[in-house]
Protein backbone atom coordinates (compact mmCIF):
# COMPACT_ATOMS: atom_id res chain seq x y z
CA UNK A 1 0.00 0.00 0.00
CA UNK A 2 2.52 2.37 0.80
CA UNK A 3 4.58 1.43 -2.09
CA UNK A 4 1.82 2.48 -4.44
CA UNK A 5 1.43 5.49 -2.31
CA UNK A 6 4.75 6.87 -2.77
CA UNK A 7 4.28 5.69 -6.87
CA UNK A 8 1.86 8.21 -7.05
CA UNK A 9 3.48 10.89 -5.57
CA UNK A 10 5.03 13.76 -7.41
CA UNK A 11 8.95 13.27 -8.38
CA UNK A 12 11.20 16.35 -7.48
CA UNK A 13 14.50 15.91 -8.82
CA UNK A 14 17.89 16.81 -6.77
CA UNK A 15 18.84 19.45 -9.57
CA UNK A 16 17.34 22.38 -9.94
CA UNK A 17 18.07 22.72 -13.81
CA UNK A 18 16.34 19.55 -14.50
CA UNK A 19 13.42 19.81 -11.64
CA UNK A 20 10.05 19.19 -12.75
CA UNK A 21 7.42 19.62 -10.44
CA UNK A 22 3.67 17.94 -12.02
CA UNK A 23 1.03 20.13 -10.56
CA UNK A 24 -2.80 20.27 -11.68
CA UNK A 25 -2.25 17.55 -14.00
CA UNK A 26 1.12 19.16 -15.84
CA UNK A 27 4.51 19.29 -15.67
CA UNK A 28 6.12 22.12 -14.67
CA UNK A 29 9.81 22.84 -14.99
CA UNK A 30 10.56 25.45 -12.04
CA UNK A 31 13.79 26.87 -13.77
CA UNK A 32 12.23 27.49 -16.85
CA UNK A 33 9.10 28.90 -14.34
CA UNK A 34 11.86 31.17 -12.38
CA UNK A 35 13.65 32.41 -15.62
CA UNK A 36 10.11 33.96 -17.30
CA UNK A 37 9.02 34.92 -13.81
CA UNK A 38 11.91 37.15 -13.41
CA UNK A 39 12.08 38.24 -17.39
CA UNK A 40 8.57 39.79 -16.22
CA UNK A 41 10.16 41.26 -12.81
CA UNK A 42 12.81 43.20 -15.03
CA UNK A 43 10.06 44.31 -17.69
CA UNK A 44 7.90 45.52 -14.69
CA UNK A 45 10.88 47.32 -13.69
CA UNK A 46 11.94 48.72 -16.84
CA UNK A 47 8.19 50.29 -17.12
CA UNK A 48 8.38 51.71 -13.16
CA UNK A 49 11.66 53.61 -14.07
CA UNK A 50 10.16 55.04 -17.07
CA UNK A 51 7.06 56.24 -15.51
CA UNK A 52 9.43 57.74 -12.69
CA UNK A 53 11.08 60.05 -15.13
CA UNK A 54 14.40 59.32 -13.31
CA UNK A 55 15.57 57.71 -16.44
CA UNK A 56 14.32 57.66 -19.98
CA UNK A 57 15.06 54.65 -22.16
CA UNK A 58 15.21 56.63 -25.54
CA UNK A 59 18.10 58.22 -24.56
CA UNK A 60 19.99 54.74 -25.19
CA UNK A 61 19.81 55.21 -28.59
CA UNK A 62 19.60 58.98 -29.27
CA UNK A 63 22.51 61.72 -29.55
CA UNK A 64 20.63 65.03 -29.11
CA UNK A 65 17.12 63.68 -27.86
CA UNK A 66 15.91 64.17 -31.41
CA UNK A 67 17.95 61.73 -33.91
CA UNK A 68 18.70 58.20 -33.51
CA UNK A 69 22.62 58.30 -32.83
CA UNK A 70 24.20 55.28 -35.10
CA UNK A 71 27.15 55.44 -32.38
CA UNK A 72 24.96 54.54 -29.77
CA UNK A 73 22.93 51.97 -31.80
CA UNK A 74 25.91 50.14 -32.69
CA UNK A 75 27.67 50.60 -29.41
CA UNK A 76 24.12 48.94 -27.95
CA UNK A 77 24.21 46.52 -30.13
CA UNK A 78 28.13 45.63 -30.07
CA UNK A 79 27.45 44.95 -26.14
CA UNK A 80 24.66 42.93 -25.88
CA UNK A 81 25.94 40.79 -29.00
CA UNK A 82 29.79 40.49 -26.47
CA UNK A 83 27.72 39.74 -23.37
CA UNK A 84 25.91 36.98 -24.68
CA UNK A 85 29.32 35.72 -26.55
CA UNK A 86 30.93 35.50 -23.29
CA UNK A 87 28.12 34.23 -21.59
CA UNK A 88 27.28 31.06 -24.24
CA UNK A 89 31.56 30.50 -24.26
CA UNK A 90 30.61 30.52 -19.78
CA UNK A 91 28.13 27.83 -19.71
CA UNK A 92 30.20 25.81 -22.67
CA UNK A 93 33.81 25.67 -20.37
CA UNK A 94 35.45 27.88 -23.33
CA UNK A 95 36.00 30.98 -21.80
CA UNK A 96 39.86 31.92 -21.03
CA UNK A 97 41.63 34.67 -19.38
CA UNK A 98 42.64 36.42 -23.20
CA UNK A 99 38.88 36.22 -24.20
CA UNK A 100 37.72 37.31 -20.72
CA UNK A 101 40.31 40.09 -20.85
CA UNK A 102 39.30 41.38 -24.55
CA UNK A 103 35.73 41.96 -23.84
CA UNK A 104 36.42 43.84 -20.75
CA UNK A 105 38.96 45.80 -22.96
CA UNK A 106 36.29 46.36 -25.40
CA UNK A 107 33.79 47.21 -22.74
CA UNK A 108 36.31 50.29 -21.56
CA UNK A 109 37.25 51.45 -25.06
CA UNK A 110 33.30 52.17 -25.40
CA UNK A 111 33.03 54.15 -22.33
CA UNK A 112 36.53 55.72 -23.21
CA UNK A 113 36.22 56.63 -26.84
CA UNK A 114 32.60 58.36 -25.80
CA UNK A 115 34.42 60.00 -23.28
CA UNK A 116 37.39 61.26 -25.64
CA UNK A 117 34.93 62.48 -28.52
CA UNK A 118 32.77 64.12 -26.37
CA UNK A 119 36.05 65.91 -25.09
CA UNK A 120 37.48 66.74 -28.33
CA UNK A 121 34.28 67.92 -29.91
CA UNK A 122 32.98 69.56 -26.62
CA UNK A 123 29.80 67.94 -27.15
CA UNK A 124 27.15 67.96 -24.52
CA UNK A 125 24.36 65.22 -24.74
CA UNK A 126 20.87 66.25 -24.54
CA UNK A 127 18.32 63.80 -23.16
CA UNK A 128 14.97 63.32 -24.72
CA UNK A 129 13.07 65.31 -22.12
CA UNK A 130 15.60 68.36 -22.06
CA UNK A 131 15.51 68.44 -26.14
CA UNK A 132 11.71 68.61 -26.20
CA UNK A 133 11.48 71.22 -23.78
CA UNK A 134 14.23 73.34 -25.70
CA UNK A 135 12.10 72.94 -29.00
CA UNK A 136 9.19 73.88 -27.28
CA UNK A 137 10.84 77.13 -26.07
CA UNK A 138 12.48 77.75 -29.28
CA UNK A 139 8.50 77.58 -30.88
CA UNK A 140 7.62 80.09 -28.48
Amino acid sequence: MSDQIAASAPQLSTSFTDSIVQMLAYNVNLSGAAIIAAMFGILFLFYRIQKLDKLDFADLITKDGRGVSLTKVLQLIGGITSTWIMIKLTLNGGLTEALFGLYLTYVGAIEGYSKFVAAKYNYNETSVKDAAKAASKEAE
